[in-house]
């Protein structure tokens, strides 16, 4: 039984992470293409590419970087609560893409596997050795809480050098600049996705190989695994959430080149940066909206869309509550199948 659910959930892990590439394309494409500085073809295909070599770096020479800390239960328990929260996730990410919202698929799997896991609490399937704490300290919730802070605050106060550094250039001068870095922030944003979201992934698979009793280690992954996740993200990528892609570009506020390649710098440096940093992935959604925001906010006029920010806004401090509550009820349905484990 325990196999079986295992590689059913192995299954939706490599379908949650075709469905990342494909919801987070937006956050580095959205601005070249909304100026021209990439063809939308060149963006995803650039965007896969980088995706797909960024997971190859976690599993050559990154893997010491992927933490089993996080503890799950390697039994039918844990087998049932990662697949709930696999389901939750999946589910948030597709209607927060047909609701045209950014939304953080990290938050989203982080908070259904801590209801899923509440669940299992709650019916006394926990055995005894699960604790909560992990997924509840500082080193977790920190870097998905201040990422877009510093993004919004580095973005709006860049805005100012900038724009004295090339007031006495041409137009045409500023904007071929701006869409060079534009592009070159697209790939640092890919790249960095590749890596913290192959992270996240790989550390799914293994519990999951583990529990399936198919040799999965927490010494050694892979290079083969980590190629198989390059791959689910790198095809997510090129299908492009080009739904999400006009919020971020033209919806919740107005930017112009210049801006747009500051909004790009920040975001592709905290998110490469972050790759190699911080321990949990930070969310690309959340960093790229933020340094959007903080750079289009910079101006002597209104270009903030705010009834659209609200609503950007709202998705983000629901993700957590509303995937944790899905899994939390989903675990609960399929509980009393669940043989109690000894302990």
């Amino acid at each position: 039984m325990t196999e079986v659910l295992a590689f059913a959930g192995i299954l939706l892990t490599l379908a949650f992470t075709v469905i990342n590439g494909f919801h987070d394309a937006s956050n580095a494409v959205a601005l070249p293409v909304r100026f021209n500085a990439l063809t939308p073809r060149v963006a995803l295909w650039m965007g896969a590419v980088f995706n797909l070599v960024g997971a190859l770096l976690v599993g050559i020479v990154l893997t010491d970087m992927i933490t089993f800390e996080i503890p799950v239960p390697l039994n039918d328990v844990g087998t049932v609560a990662l697949i709930c929260a696999l389901l939750s996730a999946i589910g948030w990410d597709l209607l927060t893409w047909w609701w045209r919202m950014p939304s953080s698929s990290t938050a989203a799997i982080g908070g259904a596997l801590v209801g899923s896991l509440l669940g299992a609490r709650a019916v006394g399937l926990s055995g005894g050795d699960l604790s909560l704490g992990p997924y509840l300290s500082w080193n977790v919730v920190a870097p998905l809480v201040v990422a877009p802070i510093i993004a919004f605050v580095l973005a709006f106060l860049l805005v100012i050098p900038m724009v004295h550094l090339v007031k006495h250039q041409s137009p045409g001068r500023v904007g071929f600049r701006a869409g060079v870095v534009q592009a070159t922030g697209a790939a640092a944003i890919h790249f960095g996705h590749g890596i913290q979201h192959a992270r996240r992934t790989l550390w799914l698979l293994v519990l999951l190989l583990l529990m399936a009793g198919e040799g999965g280690s927490r010494d050694g992954i892979p290079v083969w695994l980590s190629l198989l996740v390059g791959l689910c993200l790198a095809f997510g990528t090129l299908l492009g959430g080009w739904r999400i892609s006009y919020t971020l570009s033209s919806r919740v506020v107005s930017l112009d080149p210049l801006r747009g390649a500051i909004a790009q710098t920040v975001s592709g440096t905290l998110l490469f940066l972050g790759a190699f940093l911080s321990p949990i992935p930070l969310s690309s959604s959340q960093t790229s909206t933020a340094a959007i925001l903080g750079a289009g906010s910079a101006q002597k006029f209104r270009t903030v869309y705010h009834s659209t920010l609200v609503r950007v806004l709202g998705t983000w401090l629901l993700t957590v509550p509303v995937c944790g509550v899905v899994s939390a009820v989903l675990f609960l349905a399929v509980s009393p199948l669940i043989p109690t484990p000894a302990g």
